[in-house]
């Protein structure tokens, strides 16, 4: 999760926590245009930084609108007076946003945010505007890895992507192939020879519509190939399969059907495999909390009073909050996590788990160190 680094800079490694920090930024609006953005670099020196951002104090005070010249003026100043002493950005980079927020007309307050994504930043961009200007993290909330599912079975086949917190089926496949024929002699050996040559078609199809979607998309980083009985071994000795894509197929699996329920289940049997993905990781963490809340109840609080209260007496072990509560309530347990040394975990919206941790648990559970009724001693 994020980790939090001297002079109040934010080290952000999950996706969620990136787009809550996006949607928070979002909120802010300035006075004209107030609002500074700062990507920087990593072989960007901090000094020659410095001097661009002095040379825009200089040139700020050409701005007419005396309100506007003086937010400008006096974020630049606490800018560099906040990256003074740096010799450069850390090795992803950093994004700075920071200037005076307009709460209500004539009524401003100061807002200052340092991000180092997971992701590095290839560009030294300097903005100026009425808002944040977020494209270059959200870039990176789209740039992330994606799965290939494929789910084939006796004449249909499903395919799907799994991209972050969410899969989806993209294409489905159907092929008449007949099933088993009881006929015997001359009429069943051609029979089986026609149900060989019609699989091995339908194999073929669905193999060119495998290839067709998972080689246009760059940051595909493995396969799942699923699917009742021996059709998916079938389907991969069919040759049909591109040899990019088969030297990226990560496992075999079983599977009950073509279909969505098919997918779940691909997705589930193959978790070791996809233990990188954000969907399979939530799905772990939820685990752990219904396993928790079953087992070890005495363990466990959920509600963000009771969670908010076991941050800050030092009994959490682990906090989880759902998506849903919102980007700066996230935000806001994830920051405390950090400063008691406690791991955090955020169930992304499109887990489907995140609804009961939202129904069930009010969208926010610690598993504690001690048991409970020590808390409600405090």
């Amino acid at each position: 999760m994020s980790v939090r680094l001297p002079n109040g800079v934010y080290k952000l490694k999950s996706a969620v926590e990136m787009r809550a920090f996006v949607n928070m930024l979002k909120k802010f609006r300035g006075y004209a245009t107030t609002l500074i953005s700062l990507y920087i670099n990593s072989n960007r020196p901090m000094p020659d930084v410095l001097g661009l951002l002095r040379s825009e104090w200089a040139t700020a005070a050409n701005i007419k609108d005396k309100t506007t010249k003086t937010h400008v003026q006096d974020t630049l100043e606490r800018i560099v007076n906040n990256l003074k002493g740096e010799a450069k950005a850390p090795e992803n980079g950093m994004a700075v946003f920071a200037g005076f927020h307009m709460v209500s007309q004539g009524n401003f307050e100061w807002v200052y945010y340092v991000a180092i994504p997971p992701q590095p930043i290839h560009t030294f961009k300097y903005i100026c505007d009425s808002m944040f200007h977020t494209e270059i993290l959200e870039d990176q909330l789209h740039s992330g890895v994606t799965y290939g599912i494929v789910v084939i079975e006796r004449g249909e086949a499903a395919i799907a992507l799994l991209r972050g917190n969410r899969w989806e089926l993209v294409k489905t496949v159907e092929f008449f192939v007949p099933g088993k024929h009881h006929a015997g002699g001359q009429s069943a050996n051609r029979f089986k020879r026609q149900t060989e040559q019609l699989a091995e078609t339908f194999y073929k199809i669905t193999a060119e519509e495998v290839n067709k979607i998972f080689l246009q998309i760059p940051t595909l980083k493995g396969i799942i190939v699923a699917g009742p009985g021996p059709t998916k071994e079938d389907f991969l000795e069919g040759g049909g399969l591109d040899y990019r894509l088969r030297d990226k197929v990560l496992a075999v699996v079983p599977a009950c059907c073509a279909n969505e329920y098919g997918v779940v289940e691909a997705i589930k049997n193959a978790q070791e495999q996809l233990k990188e993905s954000e969907y399979v990781q939530a799905k772990e963490v939820m685990e752990r909390v219904m396993y928790y809340a079953v087992k070890k109840s005495e363990y466990i609080v959920y509600g963000r009073e009771k969670t908010i209260a076991a941050l800050k007496s030092g009994m959490a072990q682990t906090v989880v909050v759902a998506e849903e509560v919102g980007e700066e309530a996230v935000l806001e347990v994830v920051m405390l996590a950090e400063e008691k040394g406690v791991k955090a975990e955020v169930v992304p919206k499109g887990v489907e788990e995140s609804k009961t941790l939202l129904q069930a648990f009010g969208g926010y559970v610690a598993i504690l160190s001690t048991p409970a009724w020590l808390l409600e001693r405090q």
